[in-house]
């Protein structure tokens, strides 16, 4: 794996981020671990693959899809089922229609959203980004809120609110990366009486023995987190501001910490096709569900990031379908997901391999750093 270290190391030592950590597994041995730089420069503090806890960003939403999976495989809703019989907020969608000037009208959507659109990012439900015209609306009207001086809702009542604002187009059109994921953590909650936070912890984090992962980080353990780092301005810090006690809005899109070692095991979870150590969290065949592309060739035109060349999307992941087109000497059928601070992992059934980098940067820039990380692992394996 020396490829695999001059590469992190010189993402390093070039100054282009503070630090790293990554954890390969093969064959269910550790292929590689090692860590890079620092987790807060101003304290000398090392990055650590073990200790290190971060905030993982969108690698939150591939354990929130694990966690209503099991709650598919209980038999509690169906993938076309509409999300308004769970969340009442999304009956009646309506859908902000988008003018070459940059003017909108409001229009009767032609359909419901359904739990396979939530899962598939293809529901049109937006982040507060000022890509869309639905976007910028939800932006507006979270500000309204914000100065109402209303208490923060809970996951369930902002799922419901975000419910009643417009689509960014029509339920199943496009494929849009948004707040699908979030909206599936909502659904947990009704289905299961229990908060997110709670639900993920009973049922995946402490079966897996993932100590170091939650929606919020202790006061004990405060001092672990690895500061962000704005990596095009000289790493210059973010303010470090994390809560220590549970959220009022558990993120179930973006919200968890973890570590190196404890999101490791999630993927081992993962290529052993729900199971680790005897302990069941998933069927096989959910996880193959899971792992398929599911976009249509319609879908596939808006799936246009360039970190998503060569990939299809499945339940909540990326899976790879043409290496060649990606320009990655991988393999058909690796799959995974990443964090808007540049984290990222992979599992691929065929080498036995899973791979969790994490690291901090702002902006994530993953398709600066992802492709030279997946061409030095994959050219290393015999």
């Amino acid at each position: 794996m020396n490829l695999v270290h001059n590469t992190l190391s010189r993402f390093v030592s070039d100054g282009q981020i503070a630090g790293c950590a990554v954890r390969i597994m093969r064959n269910d041995e550790v292929y590689y671990e090692e860590s890079f730089g620092y987790a807060d420069i101003e304290r000398k503090i090392p990055m650590s693959s073990e200790d290190t806890i971060f905030p993982i960003a969108s690698m939150s939403k591939v354990i929130t899809v694990a966690g209503i999976m099991q709650l598919y495989e209980q038999g509690l809703f169906k993938m076309w089922d509409p999300v308004s019989e769970y969340l009442p907020g999304f009956k009646n969608p309506k859908v902000a229609k988008e003018k070459p000037d940059g003017s909108y009208k409001i229009m009767n959507a032609k359909g419901e959203v359904t739990m396979r659109q939530l899962f598939t990012m293809t529901s049109g439900v937006p982040y507060p980004w000022r890509d869309t015209a639905a976007g910028r609306i939800r932006i507006e009207k979270e500000t309204e809120w914000e100065k109402s001086g209303k208490p923060v809702p809970g996951t369930v009542e902002y799922a419901n609110l975000v419910g009643q604002l417009p689509l960014a187009f029509e339920p199943g059109e496009k494929w849009m990366y948004g707040f699908s994921i979030d909206v599936l953590g909502a659904v947990i909650e009704v289905l299961s009486g229990q908060s997110l936070g709670e639900y993920l912890k009973e049922h995946i984090l402490d079966p897996l023995k993932m100590e170091d992962t939650g929606f919020f980080v202790p006061d004990a353990k405060q001092g672990r987190i690895a500061t962000l780092y704005h990596i095009l301005e000289d790493m210059r810090p973010e303010e470090r501001d994390y809560r220590t006690d549970r959220p009022e809005f558990e993120s179930g899109g973006g919200g968890l910490f973890s570590t190196v070692r404890d999101y490791s095991r999630f993927a081992q979870m993962l290529l052993h096709g729900g199971t680790l150590e005897d302990v069941r969290i998933l069927g096989r065949k959910t996880v193959d569900l899971i792992a398929a592309n599911h976009l249509t060739p319609e879908q596939q035109v808006s799936h246009s990031w360039d970190t998503q060349r060569g990939y299809g999307y499945g339940l909540g992941v990326r899976v790879m379908t043409n290496p060649e087109n990606a320009g990655i000497n991988g393999s058909v059928g690796e799959w995974g997901w990443d964090g808007a601070f540049g984290n990222w992992f992979c599992v691929d059934p065929k080498e036995k391999l899973t791979c969790v980098y994490l690291t901090t940067n702002l902006p994530g820039d993953h398709y600066r750093f992802i492709p030279k990380l997946m061409a030095s692992m994959y050219a290393s394996l015999d």
